[in-house]
């Protein structure tokens, strides 16, 4: 291992101060969902990296594939272990990165929240089976640097002039400041950090390289073109590339690229970073307004949470407020199938007690489970954690359904949610699209949690 990699790989990257205080509450928390886990981890390559790293290295220690989702990982982990994970890592200590390395370190993570977010929404037009890995691969692909920004500020702030005076790309300036190949110094990482070892297709030097690498690597490349303009030639040398990627006209993918770009913004700017989606310029080079709509667009359409969050807002009794949800997941996620499973008066079984969108014969409408300590419906129940069933983990997961649930359960993809009232389980949902519907995704997985958790919210009159 090189001197820089074993100097990066020596200290741990530290949290960011909100992030890391938002997932410390959480993780104490019986009642939080794998999904709210999640949604901070997207936002902290530090927290992704911990949470990652540890999960692949318990999972090389039993020759298993590596983890390349949160929800596995938190799954491998498990809750006492996480929260472990998360109290033990420590934050940033802003004090050590002001000025120019703070301003230096804040452009590069901001820079890295644009890339995976392009990532992610390729993957979704492409549609990979788990787009939420190509978020989670381009996030960690910038942790070297900022790595490089707390252990050698003066250094990667001469990388970045030098990459600005001299026209290079960050990659080779790295090289040439350290006098060490920038991308093989983040390669020998992958063993020491956990990191997924296909990372390593990623910062390779090779020209033909996996579908799901070549996304990242245009990702990480138009995040960083862009911070210095839409409308530059550099960026636009990209356009070509992105349009086949995506296999759409150049214009419509160009367009999608900008549109992500303003929506991964909005979340950098709260954050108080500087996002390079506020270079946005219109085809003439003019300055584009951050806040101006990039081309003519209908009436805006509240998004489902907003929707549901209206709906549900003044409404009192749990018949009325799980009516509702279960409306709203029909309309918005094209859930036709929903089943609730209500725990008997002794605890001891689920019943089915609602049905929608199912034929009378449909085994599912007359499902009975008893419970046991040992079973997955017992564990979700218990632990509070939904579950996304689906081809890739379903023979991990059916051996582990009580009997009489893993024949339904055996083809069609579901999510299946625990429901709490007053804090305490009562019940599942299972809910499924029809055999003939487009598949279940990792964004239509996380909509479903969210509009669970709120549901859970107005149930819970104590929040």
């Amino acid at each position: 291992m090189g001197d820089w990699a074993k100097r990066l790989a020596a200290k741990p990257l530290p949290a960011l101060r909100d992030t890391h205080a938002r997932l410390s509450r959480l993780v104490g928390r019986e009642d939080t969902t794998n999904w709210q886990i999640e949604d901070i981890l997207r936002r902290d390559p530090a927290l992704a990296l911990a949470v990652l790293g540890e999960s692949n290295r318990q999972a090389r220690r039993f020759r298993r594939e590596d983890v390349t989702t949160f929800d596995s990982a938190i799954g491998l982990l498990g809750r006492e272990r996480l929260k472990q994970i998360v109290r033990g890592l420590p934050e940033l200590c802003t004090s050590l990165l002001d000025p120019l390395p703070k301003a230096g370190y804040l452009a590069v993570l901001a820079r890295t929240l644009e890339a995976a977010q392009q990532a992610e929404d390729w993957a979704l037009a492409r549609r990979e089976p788990v787009a939420e890995q190509h978020f989670h691969a381009a996030l960690l692909a910038g942790a070297p640097e900022l790595a490089l920004w707390l252990e050698a500020p003066e250094l990667a702030a001469q990388a970045y002039l030098l990459s600005q005076s001299d026209g290079l790309l960050i990659d080779q300036a790295l090289s040439r400041v350290l006098d060490e190949d920038w991308p093989s110094v983040c390669a020998r990482l992958v063993e020491p950090w956990g990191l997924p070892a296909w990372l390593t297709e990623v910062w390779s030097p090779a020209e033909s390289v996996s579908a799901q690498a070549h996304g990242i690597r245009l990702a990480r490349a138009l995040a960083e073109r862009i911070a210095h303009g839409w409308h530059t030639q550099a960026s636009q040398a990209l356009r070509p590339a992105i349009a086949d990627h995506l296999a759409l006209d150049e214009a419509v993918a160009w367009t999608r690229c900008q549109r992500t770009a303003v929506h991964g913004a909005t979340g950098l700017l709260a954050a108080g970073m500087q996002p390079s989606a506020h270079t946005l310029a219109a085809a003439d080079g003019s300055p584009w307004p951050f806040d101006a709509p990039l081309a003519p667009q209908a009436p805006a359409r509240p998004s489902p949470l907003d929707t549901l969050r209206e709906t549900l807002s003044g409404l009192s009794g749990s018949n009325a407020i799980l009516q509702q949800l279960l409306k709203h997941l029909r309309a918005e996620l094209g859930l036709q199938r929903l089943v609730l499973l209500m725990l008997d008066a002794s605890h001891a079984q689920l019943e089915a007690r609602f049905a929608v969108g199912l034929p009378a014969q449909d085994p599912l409408r007359g499902l009975s489970v008893p419970l046991s300590s040992g079973d997955l419906f017992s564990a979700l129940l218990n632990k509070h954690q939904p579950l996304w069933l689906h081809a890739a983990n379903r023979a991990a997961f059916l051996p582990r359904l009580p009997a009489e649930g893993r024949g339904p359960l055996a083809q069609a993809d579901t999510f299946i949610s625990p429901l709490r009232m007053d804090g305490k389980p009562v019940g599942l949902l299972l809910a499924q699209r029809p055999l003939d519907a487009p598949a279940l995704t990792a964004e239509d997985f996380r909509l479903f949690n969210a509009m669970l958790a709120m549901a859970h919210e107005t149930l819970d009159p104590r929040r």
